[in-house]
């Protein structure tokens, strides 16, 4: 055999070993007479030299790992508190931490359940007071071997009761012939091994045996504990992880700056392929070819009510379609290169292009744009209208994002803390005034703003590139597209920011990303050349609307 020198698992023990010599032979016990006190008779006595005392009786030395042993065992979750990484879900999580509890439980009701039971108080049960318990905390500067001081129970503070000796686990735990007390301090509750106990000549009761615990011999466990494993847990929010349906997308284009996927208000799904425009009814599953160009689609928005499309083009013109006559009704000119992003704002339209400008467009008037704005310094990548406060957020290729009133041409707020292209963009249907925020490769960051006080409300590390996002209006979350180098969508908690879910599936940068009229689903686009329907969110709930008590007092008098 090429490769190994003898045996591999002698090889591979380790070189420090007490039991193997030089010679990788193992050695006898010394019969008598050796030099190591510790293998000698347990009848030698021990024996000094100099100044150092050598004895047969082995006493370890308590360390913190025993300590942290002792109080993980008093404690009410052994596994230690940690926080969800990026790379797991927030409901995954939960999940193991119930797990966690709930074998923690039912363990020390198994060991400890028995002394509750004699010790319980009212209707409280053995597995709630182990539940109830909290945890001990032990200081790992107080030995454990020193004598444990004979003062009763009752005259002794937590602290000493804390640093007593623990007690042997095995002897009499569950013995029917000991009575044990608890500490007197209310502090400390439930079951715990540094619990002061007295032995009395009281022998138990048949009945009292047959009302035990143990009488259940149906099952492994007591009572309690089996009716916790049976018992339903906490419900959690269930997240479909694959998308429900996957559409190929050929020619969709693989440029961060893009955005050529939208979803209107009847439930029509606008896509730029290339130099093509479709439409997908997602009622009934028609798809209709819209429009054709010479140039190259670079970005497309749905006008509130549905009926119109804008499309921005490679060369600087904004055309608009009438989804009805399937006809450009108009063209509209202003940019000197490609535009990256549209909004609308009822009949507001504004574009942000390349040649850094943003053109605020009224479309009931003949002109191209009534106002220009120039406040960035490289291509404007980002433009997000929060129609209900009239503020509009910019965000650029220069780091920069920018908080506009209205159609002002200054902008009222200026965040520079980002360290590359702000492209996502979202602002909250729930809270008014909370704009969110992503960065680019460089930066990687989500960011929640209060642009009514100009406050950093979060700041997190997403670990990727930011490409997109959206905030959801059926709950307070927010969905962020990943590029470089995870690939994926991230649903974040808000304000808490912990991950909820995480959905992967694409295989490139997930660029593009739009959500459904009735805030259920979310569609998103990649350079893998696919479109992925996710069911992210659920149905709002109707709300009941109260009765007036005015008319239900006319009402009354009728």
């Amino acid at each position: 055999m090429s490769g190994y020198s003898g045996n591999p698992f002698i090889n591979n023990t380790p070189s420090s070993s007490p039991l193997k010599n030089s010679d990788n032979r193992v050695t006898k016990r010394p019969l008598g007479g050796s030099s190591s006190s510790q293998l000698s008779s347990p009848t030698r006595r021990p024996r000094t030299t100099g100044s150092a005392v050598y004895g047969d009786r082995f006493i370890p030395s308590r360390t913190e790992i025993d300590l942290n042993t002792i109080a993980s065992i008093g404690s009410i979750v052994s596994r230690p508190s940690a926080v969800p990484s990026l790379t797991e879900d927030q409901v995954e999580f939960e999940r193991e931490r119930q797990a966690h509890e709930t074998f923690d439980a039912v363990l020390k009701n198994e060991l400890f359940g028995e002394k509750l039971l004699r010790d319980a108080v009212g209707t409280e049960s053995s597995l709630d007071r182990i539940k109830n318990t909290r945890p001990s905390k032990i200081s790992s500067n107080v030995p454990l071997d020193e004598d444990v001081p004979t003062t009763p129970p009752d005259s002794m503070g937590i602290d000493s009761q804390i640093h007593s000796a623990p007690v042997t686990p095995h002897r009499g735990l569950h013995s029917q012939t000991e009575e044990f007390h608890r500490p007197s301090s209310n502090s400390v509750r439930g079951a715990s091994l540094l619990t002061y106990r007295e032995r009395t000549g009281i022998r138990p009761s048949t009945s009292f045996m047959m009302q035990s615990q143990f009488f259940d011999t149906m099952s492994p466990v007591r009572p309690d504990s089996k009716k916790l494993l049976l018992s339903p847990g906490k419900k959690f929010r269930q997240i479909a992880k694959i998308p429900y349906r996957v559409l190929d997308a050929p020619s969709l284009a693989d440029d961060f700056y893009y955005d050529l996927v939208d979803w209107s208000s009847t439930d029509m799904l606008a896509v730029a392929l290339g130099k093509s425009i479709f439409l997908a009814d997602n009622a009934t599953g028609d798809v209709i070819h819209l429009c054709d160009t010479e140039n190259e689609y670079t970005s497309l928005s749905w006008v509130g009510a549905g009926s119109h499309l804008a499309v921005g083009q490679g060369n600087g013109l904004v055309e608009i379609y009438d989804v009805i006559k399937k006809k450009c009704v108009r063209t509209l000119s202003g940019h000197m290169d490609r535009v990256a992003c549209l909004s609308w704002n009822n009949y507001v339209l504004t574009s942000g292009s390349r040649d850094r400008r943003i053109l605020h467009r009224d479309v009931r008037i003949p002109d191209s744009y009534f106002e220009r704005i120039e406040t960035h310094t490289q291509e404007v990548c980002g433009l997000k209208w929060n129609v209900e406060d009239n503020k509009l957020a910019s965000g650029g290729n220069d780091n920069m994002l920018f908080v506009y009133d209205s159609v002002a041409r200054n902008p009222v707020l200026t965040f520079n803390e980002h360290t590359a292209a702000v492209k996502a963009m979202a602002w909250s249907p729930h809270k008014r005034g909370i704009l969110g925020s992503g960065g680019g490769t460089a930066d990687k960051r989500l960011k929640v703003w209060n642009v009514n006080t100009s406050q950093k409300l979060s700041d997190i590390d997403t670990g990727s590139q930011v490409c997109n996002m959206i905030w959801s209006k059926n709950t307070d979350e927010i969905l962020t597209s990943h590029g470089y180098s995870r690939y994926n969508l991230t649903l974040w908690d808000f304000p808490t920011m912990d991950p909820v879910a995480i959905l992967k599936g694409h295989s490139f940068r997930v660029l593009h990303l739009t959500l459904s009229a009735d805030g259920t689903t979310v569609v998103s686009g990649a350079g893998d050349e696919t479109l992925r329907y996710w069911k992210i969110f659920d149905k709002p709930k109707v709300k009941a609307k109260p009765d007036s008590v005015i008319f239900s007092a006319f009402n009354q008098i009728r």
